[in-house]
């Protein structure tokens, strides 16, 4: 098993009696596989990173929140000015609340210790990003300044977050039956599309007609729930993918590019250069090394 480094409740909760932290992180570069022996929900607030989690290998864009069980392992790749806010806790800190909590939507999943566990990570509307960013930046003020009852405010932050999260969760669950309009429901069947089939020259007239809505407003919906169009998130997702491939030193930099959905490797190069600041085979020698 790769040297793994696993993160202690013990070393991060300075109050025993309060196991809940909440802190601002900017990422650059690569953050390795590491664990906890703790829960962790994370809300990406701006920049680019690559995740991988429980073999599910994602581009992370601003308004992502996902939560991570203890000891799972997750990674980090190619961030770029990622500003991402931890939130660190046991379930012990919720109190009374645990138990309604953890039956809400999406979070079932996570508390389910005794369950499979799929990574799935939720990209927040606009609105609730912005309640999100509010909430957060509330919580670490308070817990810098500790101001009267300000262990009662984390904790009341951390459960808004939570049910941000399940609300997010829920409302991307919906079907356009369900919801007339409902826009989440559209792009997440349109992402899901995208990983079953970004091998091939999938286009946004293709998308739009299995997300059942006109190529125009699947556009509308990407760039407002993503702030891509459905071609950007495209490219960025088969770079994303091909990384894996990359790595693999029995796999030429051509046939990574081919196994990623790039049929021209020339272009290939030439647009991971633009996004990694480094040509493939620069990356390769890379990560051979960490």
């Amino acid at each position: 098993m790769l040297n793994m480094n696993i993160l202690h409740a013990k070393d991060l909760f300075i109050h025993d009696d309060f196991p809940i932290v909440i802190r601002e992180n900017v990422h650059n570069g690569h953050t390795p596989h590491h664990m906890h022996d703790f829960y962790e929900f994370v809300y990406l607030e701006s920049g680019l990173s690559l995740h991988t989690c429980v073999d599910r290998f994602t581009v992370l864009l601003p308004g992502d929140m996902f939560g991570i069980r203890p000891m799972e392992s997750h990674e980090y790749t190619r961030a770029k000015q990622a500003v991402l806010y931890n939130i660190l806790f046991d379930p012990s800190a919720l109190g009374e609340d645990y138990q309604q909590i953890r039956k809400l939507p999406g979070l079932n999943e996570i508390f389910d210790q005794e369950g499979s566990f799929e990574w799935r990570n939720v990209h927040l509307p606009l609105a609730k990003r912005m309640m999100a960013g509010k909430i957060i930046k509330t919580a670490i003020k308070q817990q810098e300044i500790k101001d009267v009852g300000w262990k009662l405010t984390v904790k009341s932050c951390l459960v808004e977050l939570l049910v941000l999260y399940a609300q997010s969760y829920r409302e991307m669950s919906y079907t356009p039956a369900d919801k007339p309009g409902g826009q989440v429901s559209y792009i997440y069947k349109a992402l899901s599309y995208i990983e079953d089939h970004y091998k091939s020259a999938v286009n946004v007239n293709e998308i739009a007609e299995h997300t059942g809505i006109t190529a125009d407003y699947l556009t509308k919906c990407f760039k407002k729930y993503t702030g891509l169009t459905p071609i950007n998130y495209i490219k960025h997702y088969k770079l994303a993918r091909s990384l894996e491939f990359i790595k693999d030193p029995n796999m030429s930099i051509a046939q990574a590019a081919y196994e990623s959905g790039f049929e021209d490797h020339t272009y290939f190069s030439r647009l991971f250069k633009q996004v990694f600041d480094m040509c493939p085979s620069e990356f390769r020698k890379q990560s051979a090394s960490e």
